[in-house]
């Protein structure tokens, strides 16, 4: 059973590239990437892999799903380095904002 691991939510400045890295009209490949920062001051690496979809080209909301993997050097999320979780979210391509969750 999966259990969440954190939520995440991106604004994104007008005029940054885009966070699908091969978007078509009602699909697109993605592959975030990203460096969290803890409360108590670690560092974790993530990458990812997965795809948007949206139900029509005049759709700005993309339904977004990745496969992620964790690497870290700090002994504290030890448990985390070389993990695999998934997210699932949107990315509302009008407003520039994304919301995603992550499960382990």
């Amino acid at each position: 059973m999966l259990e969440p691991l954190f939520d995440a939510e991106l604004d994104y400045q007008p005029g940054m590239p885009p966070l699908f890295e091969q978007p078509g009209s009602t699909m697109c490949a993605m592959a975030p990437v990203a460096r969290i920062t803890t409360g108590d001051g670690a560092q974790i690496r993530f990458e990812g892999r997965g795809y948007g979809i949206r139900s029509s080209p005049s759709d700005p909301t993309w339904r977004v799903a990745a496969t992620l993997h964790f690497t870290t050097s700090d002994d504290r999320y030890s448990w985390l380095d070389g993990a695999l979780a998934l997210w699932e979210g949107e990315f509302n391509e009008a407003t520039h904002h994304a919301r995603y969750s992550a499960f382990i």
